[in-house]
């Protein structure tokens, strides 16, 4: 089995050592998130992926070039449902993401699991929707693509929510809360400014990917909605990826 995941940057799912994506192996450099997939992973197959060399990474450029080489999206919609065009550029990359993940099993001949990694972002005034309608076009996208091993991971507002679950005064503990905080970096209590305020600005992501491997954050015990929704869909693709 492969993993192959793509996110905004290296703070998230992470980077390629000494150049530019794709990259696997050991030139993977792994974000907190990675880590995160890792370890839920690990529960079902009892062994890491990102140490067994597994895993390939893909940037959010890559995936929206090879978006754009995509025809049109297909119609695999139910009869009503309606697309939003605010939303397309996130179906369109899970297409792209899928097509590609499919290429992998291809040339690996092993099932792939890809994760395409999207914060919600978004303030206060943001529509509740907003979380939804990413999360749900990305699941069309890989649909779109006829790929049935894709996950979409969107935390909400964004992934300082879900560190700060386990970072914050009384871990673990009411974090739904966090998620209607402001994703607007440019807030002055934005996720971004309070993460800091409890970590330190000398705090960087390969630190927080450490802190994930050695359980100080551990995503067992992370509970909030749009974790639950991102495992639930890793759990049935890794479940889709073992049946093969």
């Amino acid at each position: 089995m492969m993993l192959l995941l793509s996110g905004e940057g290296p703070s998230d799912i992470g980077t390629c050592y000494g150049g530019v994506p794709p990259c696997e192996g050991a030139q993977f450099k792994a974000g907190p998130m990675a880590v995160i997939i890792d370890q839920l992973a690990e529960q079902k197959l009892n062994y890491s992926l990102i140490d067994n060399g597994s895993v390939r990474f893909v940037g959010e450029h890559e995936v929206a070039v090879r978006s754009k080489s995509i025809s049109a999206i297909r119609s695999l919609r139910l009869p009503g449902e309606k697309v939003k065009t605010d939303t397309i550029y996130f179906r369109k990359n899970a297409q792209a993401l899928g097509v590609m993940a499919k290429e992998l099993e291809t040339e690996r001949e092993c099932p792939v699991v890809t994760v395409l990694f999207r914060d919600s972002d978004g303030s206060n005034s943001s529509t509740r929707s907003l979380w939804k309608d990413k999360f749900n076009s990305i699941v069309h996208g890989f649909k779109d693509a006829e790929f049935e091993r894709g996950a979409p991971m969107v935390p909400k507002p964004k992934s300082e929510a879900w560190l700060m679950c386990a970072l914050k005064d009384n871990p673990y503990t009411h974090c739904t809360a966090l998620e209607e905080e402001s994703g607007n970096d440019a807030s002055p209590i934005s996720l971004k400014r309070q993460l800091a305020a409890i970590i330190g600005d000398q705090v960087s992501s390969e630190d927080l990917a450490e802190w994930v491997r050695e359980g100080r954050i551990d995503p067992g015990r992370i509970g909030m909605p749009s974790f639950d929704a991102f495992r639930f869909e890793l759990d049935r693709a890794l479940d889709n990826a073992l049946a093969h």
